[in-house]
């Protein structure tokens, strides 16, 4: 399986193999409306790939991987590393670098992720986001109001395993044919000329989770995404959706009532949250619902 190295929160690296196993044979191209990492599209067998996203800096950064080869990302960010003077522990050992108060690197780094978000800021670049992106808190991709990257440091460096990950998933993307949009879901451009064998994937924000990358999903726009599902049906248009039926004690019950028309998939995944140290295990019903 290729693992993304943007470590795109929530995406679903740790139960793609529960989510394909449910993806008919006979799929000439994938269309995943919310792209995040593309992780289900790029391990699936299926050749033609649409990958589409709300956020710009999304596609950008999955352009980056398609265009250029994994050695060549890494020699950029290895500049980068030695510009701003980043920690370097795949080279130099984490031993050079002793954790204080299970901070990780965040306090040999700090200095430099701030110089570096100025100048990203100031003059963005697809290889100064994706530094950012290896170096930040959570790996979160976030921006305020004005636009401006406002993740603070992390505690974490452009280790051995993602620069692996950083060749597979450039090879990866060499394979397929891969179409970007930058597009609202409800942008009727994306479902334009679709076919019985298409598969549309959707895996948005959920409407009742808590995590930063949520906040802005309203009820509003869960209606309308069913809304699409529901007309992509009436075309005979295949489509597959993750989402959460209960989490944390909250219940989805738009979607669960929706539902009931279609066929609900449980998917098993051990949730943590990461804000302690030891496991700590959430209530959450995550299903796939699809209409095939």
């Amino acid at each position: 399986m290729i693992n993304s190295p943007l470590n795109y929160s929530g995406n679903k690296a740790k139960v793609v193999d529960q989510i394909l196993k449910y993806f008919p044979e006979n799929i000439t191209r994938i269309t995943e409306i919310f792209a995040g990492s593309a992780i289900i599209s790029l391990n699936s067998n299926v050749q033609n790939i649409t990958l589409n996203d709300n956020q710009i800096t999304t596609i950008q950064l999955l352009k980056y991987f398609d265009r250029n080869t994994g050695t060549k990302i890494i020699q950029d960010i290895d500049q980068i590393i030695a510009d701003y003077q980043f920690t370097d522990s795949y080279r130099n050992g984490r031993k050079k670098y002793p954790e204080k108060k299970h901070e990780g690197l965040s306090i040999y780094n700090k200095t430099a992720f701030q110089q570096l978000k100025q100048d990203y800021n100031n003059n963005p670049t697809v290889d100064k986001l994706f530094a950012l992106n290896i170096f930040g808190f959570n790996h979160y991709l976030r921006f305020n109001a004005k636009g401006e990257f406002n993740v603070p440091v992390g505690k974490v460096d452009y280790t051995e395993s993602l620069r692996k990950k950083t060749i597979d998933y450039a090879n990866i993307m060499k394979q397929k044919n891969i179409e970007f949009y930058n597009y609202d879901f409800r942008n009727p451009k994306l479902y334009e000329g679709a076919t019985e064998n298409d598969l549309f994937y959707f895996d948005p924000p959920y409407l009742i989770t808590d995590a930063p990358y949520n906040a802005s999903w309203k009820e509003t726009d869960e209606l309308d995404l069913l809304q699409i599902l529901d007309q992509l049906d009436n075309r005979n248009i295949r489509f597959a959706l993750s989402n959460v039926l209960k989490s944390n004690g909250k219940e989805n019950s738009i979607l669960k009532e929706w539902a009931r028309r279609y066929h609900i998939h449980y998917i098993h995944r051990q949730y943590r949250n990461a804000n302690y140290r030891r496991k700590n295990k959430s209530e959450a019903e995550e299903v796939l619902i699809t209409n095939f």
